[in-house]
């Protein structure tokens, strides 16, 4: 997983972006298949505004938040991803299962003999 931080109309400090790399970090918790990370701070007077872009593979989640404090905007943007990938990975393990039932419904078809439907025969083969 790849993480970017930027910062916009302030100065990104070692520390800030340790603690941020390390909440990001923690998505791969959730998700395994999560290729880039990009974390946007944003400061605009007083309120800090945290977005947080993942992409994965197929499409790109992105969350937002603002507060007084960066460092629990930093959180609350990363409390808000780990909510959506939980949600995406749900998805697609709902996918893969209607999947395979289709692909075992299918050849449970086709395993059985066809019958004769009013006058039409099917040949063996």
């Amino acid at each position: 997983m790849q993480i970017r931080t930027t910062a916009r109309h302030f100065d990104l400090t070692e520390d800030l972006k340790n603690h941020s790399q390390k909440e990001i970090e923690r998505l791969g918790r959730y998700f395994n298949h999560i290729i880039d990370c990009h974390l946007i701070l944003d400061q605009e007077k007083n309120r800090i505004t945290a977005e947080l872009k993942t992409k994965v593979y197929g499409t790109i989640l992105s969350s937002k938040y603002r507060s007084y404090d960066l460092y629990d905007s930093i959180e609350k943007v990363v409390g808000k991803m780990e909510t959506q990938l939980k949600r995406y990975k749900a998805k697609l393990q709902d996918k893969k299962a209607k999947k395979s039932q289709v692909i075992k419904s299918q050849m449970e078809n086709k395993s059985t003999a066809p019958e004769e439907e009013e006058g039409i025969y099917y040949p063996e083969n």
